[in-house]
C-alpha cells in the first residue's frame, strides 16, 4: 500500500553568494548550503533531520517554511508547488518551533497574546472564540487559565518552549518543523518535552520534520531519519533500518557518537577526524573523503548520488556503487 506524501522536495537548492568590499560589489565565493536535496516527508511521520552544525539542516528548514526563496528546485505541499500565491495559506499548514525558548516568543506579550497571535493574523474569530481554542490547549500542556496573564520572564525554559509549542499548534497545522527544540533544556526537561511531541502527534495527526545534532534525540522521536552533510543527504532510511544495517561512514560515525552512560561498558567509538569542510571552497568529488577512512580514487573525481541500496535505504557513498 502506497503511502500519502504530504510533502515533495525535488531538487532543491539554496546557495548565497559571499561578497566583500564596502558595497559588496565583489563576489568572493558562493556557499551551497543546500545542494540537491529530494526528499518525500509522509503524512503523520516523524523524519529526523541529522547533521553538525552548519551542515544545512536550518536553512533547508527555512527554504520549506518559505521563508526563503530556493535557487532552484520546488517544494510540493500536499500536490500543489509552492508559490508566492499559495503561500499565505500554506503558511497555515506548516508551522515551527524554534530552538531558544527565550528568544523565540516576544518579551513583551503575556502568554495568551503570543499564543493567539496566529489566530488574530490568520482568522477572523472573536476573542471569544480565539478562547475557546486557547484554554484546551493550554491545559493539555500542562497550564492553567491563571497562567495566561503572566509574561515570559514568569516561566521556566521548559514552561516557556511548552508555550512555542502551543503558538505552533493553535492553528491546527498538517506539518511542523522542530528545529532543535531540545537542545537549550536540561536533559530530565528533554525527555518531558519530547514524550508531549509524540502525545500531540498521536492525537492530532500532524507529520514532524524533527531537526538535531544529537543522534540520541533523533532515535527516540524519529520514524525515518535523513542524514545531512554539508548540503546533501548523505543517508536516509527508518530507524531501525539505519540504526541496525548502517551504510554510509559518516552516519556511523554519528551512531558511534553517542555516549552509553555507564562507565564499565567500553565502546570502540572512533572519533571522526577533522572539520566540516568550508562550504564555500568544498572538497571535490565526494564532501565527505577527507575525514573518510574508506575514501577511494573515485571519491575525488565524482559526487556520489543518493541511491536506493536496499528497499527504503538510501545512501549517497561509492562503496555501494554496483548495488541496488
Amino acid at each position: 500500500m502506497s503511502r500519502d506524501v504530504l510533502i515533495q522536495v525535488n531538487h532543491l537548492k539554496k546557495y548565497f553568494n559571499v561578497s566583500r568590499g564596502i558595497l559588496g560589489h565583489h563576489i568572493e565565493g558562493t556557499v551551497k548550503a543546500v545542494d540537491d536535496v529530494s526528499l518525500s516527508i509522509y503524512r503523520g511521520e516523524t523524519i529526523g533531520l541529522i547533521g553538525e552544525s552548519g551542515c544545512g539542516k536550518s536553512t533547508l528548514s527555512r527554504v520549506l517554511l518559505g521563508l526563503i526563496s530556493p535557487t532552484d528546485g520546488e517544494v510540493i505541499f500536499e500536490g500543489k508547488k509552492m508559490n508566492r500565491k499559495a503561500l499565505k495559506e500554506f503558511r497555515t499548514r506548516v508551522q515551527m518551533v524554534f530552538q531558544d525558548p527565550y528568544s523565540s516568543i516576544d518579551p513583551r506579550m503575556c502568554m495568551r497574546r503570543i499564543i493567539e497571535e496566529p489566530l488574530r493574523i490568520h482568522t477572523s474569530l472573536s476573542r471569544s472564540e480565539r478562547m475557546d481554542l486557547v484554554l484546551p490547549l493550554i491545559k493539555q500542556l500542562g497550564f492553567d487559565e491563571e497562567d495566561l496573564k503572566k509574561y515570559p520572564h514568569e516561566f521556566s525554559g521548559g514552561q516557556r518552549q511548552r508555550i512555542g509549542i502551543a503558538r505552533a499548534f493553535i492553528l491546527e497545522p498538517s506539518f511542523i518543523i522542530c528545529d532543535e527544540p531540545v537542545s537549550a533544556l536540561d536533559v530530565s526537561i528533554q525527555a518531558q518535552i519530547l514524550n508531549l511531541f509524540r502525545q500531540l502527534q498521536r492525537e492530532k495527526g500532524v507529520t514532524y520534520l524533527f531537526i538535531s545534532h544529537d543522534m540520541a534525540v533523533i532515535k527516540h522521536i524519529s520514524d525515518r531519519i535523513a542524514v545531512m552533510y554539508l548540503g546533501r543527504i548523505v543517508e536516509l532510511a527508518s530507524k531501525d533500518e539505519l540504526f541496525s544495517d548502517t551504510l554510509h561512514p559518516y552516519t556511523k560515525a554519528l551512531i558511534e557518537s553517542i555516549p552509553v552512560p555507564d562507565p564499565r561498558i567500553h565502546t570502540s567509538m572512533k572519533p571522526l577526524e577533522g572539520e566540516l569542510p568550508s562550504p564555500i571552497n568544498p572538497p571535490s568529488g565526494c564532501p565527505f573523503r577527507l575525514r573518510c577512512r574508506h575514501a577511494m580514487d573515485i571519491c575525488a573525481s565524482s559526487i556520489p548520488e543518493l541511491r536506493e541500496i536496499k528497499e527504503g535505504h538510501f545512501a549517497a557513498c561509492h562503496l555501494f556503487d554496483g548495488r541496488s
